[in-house]
């Protein structure tokens, strides 16, 4: 499935809403790295995944057992960027810049 994103989509109410939050940000994510994002069919994939990479470490899995292949990845939801590459770029530039204004605010020796 593919998925745009359109501002206009999401109602207030539906921001408001935890699992429509985290859409958002998978959405702004996209648009952010000029990149697809994957949401795997099970959202509840944390423990999973540990599981996984250990599993594939000792060879108890192979990849193709893992990974999104088949009928998982057809029920995974892809989230496509939607923005240009300049407007991109800008984007990326700004939330780059504030993070780094970000540096150097707590007083570290507080934590001392």
């Amino acid at each position: 499935m593919s998925i745009a994103y359109s501002p206009s989509s999401a109602s207030p109410d539906d921001v408001a809403n935890d699992t429509a939050s985290l859409l958002l940000q998978l959405f702004l994510i996209a648009d952010l790295f000029g990149s697809p994002v994957i949401r795997p069919a099970d959202i509840e994939a944390t423990a999973l995944g540990a599981a996984s990479a250990a599993g594939l470490a000792i060879a108890v899995w192979k990849e193709d057992d893992v990974f999104f292949f088949g009928e998982k990845h057809k029920k995974a939801t892809i989230f496509r960027p939607t923005l240009n590459e300049e407007l991109r770029k800008k984007k990326a530039e700004s939330w780059s810049g504030a993070v780094q204004r970000t540096f150097n605010l707590a007083d570290l020796s507080l934590f001392k």
